[in-house]
């Protein structure tokens, strides 16, 4: 994800599971991000344990 924003979307519109305690904080987080009540961090944060709650596969590393 590149941003707060896409995440977001992506959780509402595509997410495989509707529930869970991980996934509501991502959801809540990105949007906050907005706000500036959340920062890009941990909304990160919160996102990848959304992806390890749902058991979705996933890297932090970065090709450049």
């Amino acid at each position: 994800m590149r941003s707060a924003k896409q995440a977001f979307d992506l959780l509402s519109a595509r997410w495989p599971v509707s529930d869970g305690r991980a996934y509501i904080a991502a959801l809540e987080a990105c949007e906050s991000v907005n706000d500036g009540h959340v920062s890009d961090e941990s909304a990160r944060e919160s996102f990848l344990l959304a992806l390890e709650e749902a058991e979705i596969p996933y890297s932090t590393d970065i090709e450049r």
